[in-house]
């Protein structure tokens, strides 16, 4: 019965692994996989069950279109889809900030002070752990150190691609999830207001500032008339005096606010401008209104000039009023011009707007109306200016005695007329600024949740058991796709090397008395190890015995491949087959072959070719019947030499006619050059190779000495130790255990693992 059939050589592809490869590779590595997940999975479970439970508090803000100035809202000309979602990109990175986050900080901070229970808070204590393994809370981080936290432990995100903004908080205390999500959306709120009204706070604090520096200037004028007055009590100010007096300081009030507007408007004019030339660096800035249009210059001087007129008028004659023919007159050319100046103004917007970029129209259209009011307020204090010179001539030619105390009365009107302009601009600035909304709505308030929401225990588990195999079967298979040894018979046919049969791993009866343990063969057990014994001898029969070859060399690449094991049972097996069969040990270095048999390493055959022993003093008989074999003898200096020896091969031919097998134990071919010396002298050449042991290049280089002088007698290989129970694809068509195994009644037997050397 032959199991084991030709198998011809072939190069096979590594690469192309089946599905079959996978499984027979997680089939032979089964036990390292188990280990490896157990312990990936143990970890898993561990952690899942020891984890602490986290909260997750939401809340929800919605963003609407920006409002107020342009300078703050530089999205405001595109809020579309794409518009819409940079601007939310916009803020969730403003309201990642350190600064918002110090912020909010510092309101958690109050409201823990506030609510003064420790057991509610988590992520903003100090924590420090206790003897006993416990967490112990010792104060509270400082503010840095909460805004790192949050950093960690709040997600900011944009809702469903819509303008909403999600603020989410994961934190071990459900209160303290919500305090946070709650602080934040506060905060942010807040900051999003004042940067909205940003414009309109300046102007309001510009005006305030004004508005004190006058008030203050007026009380002193005021102290000022007061202490002349009781200095000189007996002068008066005449009638023609204090109507002079009133013109001017009317005039001259309106002048100062005059003034005080232009600085807001070319405030916010270089703003604009500044804010233009940053977004689009390549473009020309916008040219003077003066210079590109001369003529609305001329025509606001002109309305100007005839507006000054028409206020001295008034001035000059308290009987006029707006019916008046001369006040109708100055109206009617006033509105003529103004009707021009505006004609000429809608050509010079429409002409900015169409020549600016799509995309900062709305700003180019805020830098024209700036320049035209800039202009239009520039030309009324040159106008009002020009005035105040003409009276100002009539001032000075006031009496001597009265000059002194109209000079305090006029800056007194003067001062109060312009405080009262400016208190009227800051109520109105105020006003402003209460009026412009944010745009943050706060949609739905985080509360704390009443469950957990991290961690999901029973995923985490799956997740480790899943982790747990795929690493598993990762270093299973980066081990095997780097490992060079030699595993199945593929991997010889792979070196177009000739497979004469694989021998199994096997189980074998330990005896005390009788050293059998490596004699498989001869225990008269069938098993798969002796089958293939059996096979591998059938094949050797049926290929060079036919004709007359009968010495047969084996030897392997490096040592503990199990050549010996292989040498005695093959042996054995072309005795228990007839054939007169002989083993002669040529191990010089390491001979063993005398052990196996529990005999004596001397006398030997270098004895023999020495001319120390007879031939039947060396020759000894084995228990197996027609198995003798010769013990290499005294270890001598120079072994290749030896065996190379003209007597080494008389020797050999004298054991070929007088045995019918004659079978030579080598030296590992790679170690020494003894087996390359006897491959010559030999009909057959055997190498052995031991499963995921033997590398191989070790294989293709033995393989390579055994034939590079032009030697015939190689053979093939055998595959040692070779676990056919793994399924490797037809291999495990010879798992025939069962129907070899004989299980007696001595199953409490002490069974061990049969390493060959």
């Amino acid at each position: 019965m032959n199991n084991n059939q030709q198998i011809k050589p072939k190069v096979s592809n590594q690469n192309a692994n089946t599905f079959a490869d996978y499984i027979n590779l997680i089939r032979s590595n089964f036990l390292v996989i188990l280990i490896v997940s157990l312990v990936i999975f143990s970890i898993t479970v561990v952690y899942a069950l020891t984890a602490p439970d986290v909260y997750e508090a939401t809340t929800v803000l919605k963003i609407s279109k920006p409002q107020g100035n342009i300078l703050d809202n530089p999205f405001s000309m595109d809020f579309g889809r794409s518009g819409g979602d940079m601007f939310i990109a916009n803020e969730i990175e403003t309201i990642q900030n350190i600064t918002i986050r110090e912020m909010v900080a510092k309101v958690i901070v109050d409201s823990f002070k506030t609510l003064g229970q420790t057991d509610k808070f988590d992520l903003i204590l100090n924590h420090q752990k206790s003897l006993f393994g416990k967490d112990k809370a010792e104060g509270i981080k400082s503010d840095r150190s909460i805004a790192g936290v949050l950093a960690r432990n709040v997600e900011i995100t944009q809702k469903n691609g819509l303008n909403f903004m999600q603020i989410t908080v994961d934190s071990p205390s459900p209160y303290e999830a919500a305090v946070i999500a709650n602080a934040y959306a506060k905060v942010y709120k807040d900051f999003n207001l004042a940067e909205s009204r940003k414009q309109f706070t300046k102007i309001k604090e510009f005006l305030e500032k004004q508005k004190e520096e006058k008030h203050n200037e007026l009380m002193l004028a005021e102290e000022n008339v007061k202490a002349y007055e009781l200095q000189d009590g007996g002068i008066e100010l005449g009638r023609q005096a204090s109507t002079l007096v009133s013109t001017l300081a009317k005039f001259q009030s309106d002048r100062d606010a005059t003034k005080i507007e232009m600085v807001m408007t070319k405030r916010s004019l270089d703003e604009l401008k500044q804010e233009f030339n940053r977004r689009n660096p390549t473009l020309e800035g916008f040219q003077d209104i003066q210079t590109a249009e001369p003529a609305i210059k001329m025509l606001q001087d002109q309305i100007a000039n005839l507006q000054t007129q028409k206020s001295i008028a008034i001035s000059g004659n308290t009987n006029l009023n707006s019916n008046s023919k001369i006040i109708k007159d100055y109206d009617r050319r006033i509105s003529n011009l103004q009707n021009q100046l505006q004609k000429r103004l809608n050509d010079y917007r429409t002409k900015v707007f169409s020549s600016s970029p799509e995309e900062l129209k709305d700003i180019a259209q805020k830098i024209t109306e700036d320049e035209i009011k800039y202009q239009t307020l520039k030309s009324k204090y040159n106008q009002l200016n020009n005035t105040l010179a003409t009276y100002e001539k009539q001032f000075q030619s006031l009496p001597k005695k009265t000059l002194d105390l109209a000079r305090l009365e006029r800056e007194r009107q003067s001062l109060e007329k312009l405080y009262l302009v400016l208190q009227a601009k800051y109520e109105e600035a105020l006003l402003n600024e209460q009026s412009v909304p944010g745009n943050v709505l706060i949609m739905s308030a985080a509360r704390p949740p009443e469950t957990p929401a991290k961690p999901n225990r029973l995923q985490i588990i799956l997740l480790g058991l899943v982790a747990g195999l795929g690493v598993a079967f990762s270093y299973v298979y980066v081990k095997n796709y780097f490992d060079r040894t030699i595993k199945t018979p593929d991997d010889i046919e792979g070196s177009n090397l000739n497979v004469l049969a694989w021998i199994p791993s096997f189980e074998t009866k330990l005896e005390k008395r009788k050293f059998k343990s490596e004699l498989i063969v001869a225990t008269g057990e069938e098993s798969i190890a002796g089958e293939s014994y059996r096979s591998l001898r059938t094949r050797i029969q049926f290929s060079k015995l036919t004709e007359g070859s009968n010495s047969i060399m084996i030897t392997s690449s490096a040592p503990q491949e199990g050549k010996t094991t292989v040498t005695t049972n093959l042996a054995a097996s072309f005795a228990q087959s007839g054939k007169k069969a002989i083993i002669l040990d040529c191990d010089l270095r390491i001979p063993r072959v005398h052990a196996v048999f529990n005999g004596l390493n001397s006398p030997g055959f270098t004895n023999y070719l020495f001319k120390q022993a007879a031939f039947q003093e060396i020759l000894r008989k084995t228990e197996v019947e027609n198995l003798y074999y010769i013990a290499a003898g005294t270890i001598p200096t120079n072994p290749s030499e030896i065996l190379a020896s003209p007597q080494m091969q008389d020797f050999l031919k004298k054991l070929k006619s007088e045995f019918d097998i004659v079978i030579l134990d080598a030296p590992p071919i790679m170690t020494i050059t003894d087996a390359e010396v006897l491959s010559h002298f030999v009909d057959m050449s055997i190498l052995v190779v031991f499963a995921k042991s033997t590398h191989v290049d070790w294989m293709q280089e033995s393989a390579e000495l055994l034939t590079k002088s032009g030697q015939k007698s190689f053979i093939g290989v055998v595959l040692n130790n070779f676990d056919y129970k793994s399924g490797y694809r037809s291999y495990n068509k010879y798992n025939h255990s069962k129907y070899y195994t004989r299980m007696g009644k001595t199953k409490q037997n002490e069974w061990a693992k049969s390493k060959s050397n």
